[in-house]
């Protein structure tokens, strides 16, 4: 048995009711973040561009579209909820890192619409996306081009076994529709800190929909498109691929449980959540304002050209920059959603506080999530120097938020468009979610969703 046989055997084979307790509850905080995540991306600027989009090239109004109080067909709900969820960079990462929700979540809800799926079948739907999506990432480990954006390689991956779970697809229409969907894979790294890396995620969730949708109708691709000559692996990875990684113990371990993923406290990059951080425990330790400060030095690992931007273009390109990062932290004490709107960016306190932010890269250690931390030091200007340092942010696997913490985040990002009373409803849903009976009572929480602004 070739490897995308073993892989949609899994897809196929995987049930609800095999799945061990800690795998459950793993994937309901998952998803608890993703619903969370894509409500607050649907009221960014981007998602208003994007919905206004999607709503005008019409649709079957089979699908919620998030945030926006309408309908679509479930290719296109797929593709705006999936890009609402990234718009912000907050949902939960992956180890190695890849964003998985945004690709995965967002098909198993518009298909679970269409066919009526119940809780325990979007929880299936995620369970195997996220586990092939981390399974291909964790495999290709060793291959350093970094010429694509993961959520663009491994996303259309993940998405089309969340997408073929949910469609109830068998094992060989998994094999047509993981094929269709590896012919759509992309995404440059160029495009970080712009509007278009958060369609990565929401076009990966588009093409598993899409891809499944034609697998079910007998659209043919080619049945091998994993292992093939000059398919999935060998055109993006190459020999730097571990075939064995890709398929030991699987469906015995299940990467959301461990190695797990990290819960994102602030929205951006995720080697930023040190940086934040370590900012700000030193501004609260020392009850420091940025008029006490001459020099804040920030002590990192290698430093990754990209992750360098002493002057962001914009409050979103801010979400890239470790110099922004910490020099928001400083100026204002909050690493908020608002941290990175063009208001703050260029506010004059932010503006006085990048020109005190020096890095101090570490040659001798990689910059991988492995390795990462970071030491904040600042020069006072009355001499002293006091430091702060951050080896495990406050949501990683090391150093897990609580639930009221976890909570408090979703508040946060759902109470942009949802009341108190249906950020409540959701909250119920998902922490019960494998009682769910029907996905579509939840989903229509999502429509009532920005219905005042129609």
């Amino acid at each position: 048995m070739g490897p995308t046989e073993t892989i949609a055997r899994f897809i196929t084979e995987t049930r609800f009711q095999n799945l061990p307790g800690p795998v459950v509850e793993a994937a309901k905080v998952a998803i608890f973040d993703g619903v969370g995540c894509m409500l607050a991306g649907s009221a960014e600027p981007l998602g208003q561009i994007v919905a206004d989009y999607v709503r005008r090239l019409g649709g079957r109004p089979d699908c919620v579209v998030a945030g926006h109080g309408f309908r679509t067909n479930p290719v296109m709900a797929a593709f705006a909820n999936g890009t609402f969820l990234h718009a912000l960079d907050f949902e939960i990462q992956g180890i190695p890192p890849t964003h998985g929700t945004s690709a995965i979540l967002p098909p198993a809800l518009a298909l679970g619409e269409v066919v009526g799926a119940t809780g325990k079948d979007v929880i299936a739907a995620y369970v195997v996306g996220w586990e092939v999506q981390q399974r291909l990432r964790a495999a290709s480990a060793r291959f350093r081009g970094r010429m694509f954006h993961p959520p663009g390689i491994f996303g259309p991956m993940g998405a089309v076994a969340s997408a073929a779970k949910t469609l109830g697809l068998d094992a060989e229409q998994v094999k047509m529709a993981l094929g269709v969907a590896a012919s759509r894979a992309g995404g440059l790294f160029a495009n970080n800190g712009t509007m278009v890396k958060a369609t990565h995620p929401g076009n990966a969730a588009r093409v598993g929909v899409e891809a499944a949708l034609l697998a079910a109708a007998g659209f043919v691709s080619n049945d091998a498109i994993l292992e093939a000559h000059q398919g999935y692996v060998e055109t993006f990875f190459g020999e730097d691929f571990d075939w064995d990684r890709l398929t030991r113990d699987l469906g015995a371990a299940w990467n959301l449980v461990s190695p797990g993923f990290y819960i994102k406290r602030f929205p951006a990059e995720i080697y930023m959540q040190w940086v934040a951080e370590a900012v700000l425990d030193l501004r609260a330790a020392h009850g420091l304002g940025p008029e006490d400060v001459e020099e804040l030095a920030v002590e990192l690992p290698a430093l990754r050209p990209e992750l360098s931007r002493p002057r962001p273009k914009s409050g979103l390109d801010g979400k890239f920059s470790f110099e922004y990062c910490a020099a928001v932290a400083l100026a204002t004490g909050r690493v908020d959603i608002a941290a990175f709107t063009d208001a703050v960016r260029f506010s004059p306190k932010v503006e006085a506080a990048l020109g005190k932010v020096r890095l101090k890269p570490d040659p001798g250690i990689p910059m991988d999530i492995a390795h990462m931390f970071a030491r904040a030091t600042a020069r006072l200007k009355d001499g002293r120097r006091v430091m702060a340092e951050c080896r495990h942010f406050r949501g990683s696997p090391e150093n897990p938020m609580s639930p009221a913490e976890r909570l408090a985040k979703f508040r946060a990002c759902a109470g942009r468009v949802l009341g108190p009373a249906d950020c409540e409803r959701l909250t119920g849903m998902v922490e019960n979610l494998e009682r769910l009976d029907d996905i579509r009572r939840l989903t229509a929480v999502l429509e009532q969703a920005g219905r005042a602004d129609l």
